[in-house]
């Protein structure tokens, strides 16, 4: 008897051993574990509201955040679903609007170009027009009926959204030797200029900027990356077009040393232009197309993270976990840091640091370093896992707004409003 008691305790401990808790441990797995305190998964105080935009598949991702007074935009992308708009109070989270295209299930690249109220989206050939005061949807151009194809970056100035097309008939597919610019308020349509290469190179323009000549007309500074498919060879030049005069100021050809070079936007700061190769960094004249400075890093590339020009600095983030600051006037070294972790989305500077996407411990984090120094000291891991295996931020950019220190992101699940710390 005393054994059939004895048998029978022993099984009531194994089974509450291995009986299922109504409260799981926070960390199945790692990486999750140590998680910093000023972000831990139960009642994170730094989430002031998220929204998740597929409640079916908990999947959901965005292009980056766009800002307007009292509006941030998302868009929504994932799986079978329409991909579309969703407009919020940027302070409580409230849905504002949304627009959906019944037309077009295609992804939007989420290129942006955001003139005040009004911002453009595309998706190569079709192209959004929204009004974030109203938070309505205006119009809607496709470029295909207009005989062009258009490519997936775009860039502005002022009113004008510019947009680099080919032509739909031209066997070259990837000929974008076109400058066409749409304007924003009436929606008029322009072909700017174009370029004709010589021999078998294709032409891309990438990377606009503008500036003001002492004069007082307009600048515009594009590359054009072209590839020889026959040779298999690379060119990349830069241009510089008066647009008062319609013609070109200077030209600087095959400048770089591998050929190749980063699509993201100029920088322009007084008359000085600032330009990522693809592991290169390059500081020009704005009047003449001199060059003034060049670094070279060989083994880094620059091609998934745009620049940043903060505090006397020009920062580069490598896809390696290297991130770079050199002296703006000179190009000389400030600091490296070599553990910043690797990015495959924008960089934001906000009050003395650069905030950007990262992954640490096999989960997408959002990190920040200061400007002044290059040392980090914020990590924000992603407070819906594990209870969502997917939560990670990565994949979606950042937005950061000036008035009141909130960041925007997506985690993958989640819309997000984060408040940043002190």
């Amino acid at each position: 008897m005393i054994r059939i008691i004895q048998l029978l305790i022993l099984i009531q401990l194994v089974f509450g051993f291995f009986a299922c808790h109504p409260d799981p441990p926070d960390c199945i797995n790692p990486p999750c574990n140590p998680i910093p305190v000023d972000t831990s998964k139960k009642g994170d105080t730094n989430i002031v509201w998220q929204y998740n935009a597929d409640t079916l598949r908990n999947s959901c991702i965005s292009m980056t955040p766009i800002l307007y007074k009292n509006t941030v935009l998302f868009s929504r992308r994932g799986t079978d679903i329409a991909d579309g708009f969703l407009m919020f109070d940027k302070k409580n989270g409230a849905l504002l609007n949304t627009y959906f295209d019944p037309t077009s299930q295609n992804w939007k690249t989420g290129e942006i170009y955001q003139y005040n109220n009004l911002c453009a989206i595309t998706d190569w050939y079709e192209i959004y027009f929204l009004d974030l005061s109203t938070n309505q949807f205006l119009h809607k151009i496709n470029l295909r009926n207009l005989g062009y194809d258009g490519r997936p970056r775009i860039g502005g100035n002022e009113e004008w959204l510019y947009i680099p097309v080919e032509e739909n008939s031209n066997p070259r597919h990837d000929y974008a030797n076109t400058w066409i610019r749409i304007n924003m308020i009436n929606y008029k349509i322009e072909e700017i200029l174009t370029i004709e290469d010589k021999g078998s190179f294709e032409a891309g323009f990438e990377s606009l900027a503008f500036w003001k000549n002492p004069k007082g007309e307009q600048i515009m500074f594009f590359q054009n990356r072209q590839y020889d498919f026959k040779n298999r060879e690379r060119r990349i030049d830069l241009y510089a077009c008066n647009m008062a005069q319609g013609k070109m100021e200077w030209q600087v050809d095959s400048f770089t040393i591998t050929g190749n070079t980063s699509v993201f936007p100029i920088i322009v700061k007084e008359d000085r232009l600032y330009f990522q190769g693809s592991n290169e960094a390059f500081c020009f004249s704005c009047h003449d197309g001199s060059l003034i400075w060049n670094r070279y890093f060989p083994g880094e590339g620059f091609f998934r993270a745009n620049a940043i020009l903060a505090e006397g600095k020009y920062i580069l983030k490598s896809e390696s976990d290297q991130m770079f600051a050199m002296d703006e006037y000179t190009g000389k070294e400030v600091w490296v840091n070599e553990n910043a972790g690797s990015s495959q989305s924008n960089m934001v500077y906000h009050k003395g640091y650069v905030y950007y996407e990262t992954d640490q411990d096999g989960l997408g984090v959002i990190r920040r370093i200061r400007v002044s120094s290059g040392q980090y000291d914020w990590t924000y891991f992603p407070s819906n896992y594990p209870r969502y295996s997917n939560a990670s931020f990565g994949l979606s950019g950042i937005a950061i707004d000036p008035e009141t220190d909130y960041l925007y992101s997506n985690d993958r699940i989640f819309h997000m409003c984060i408040k940043l710390p002190k």
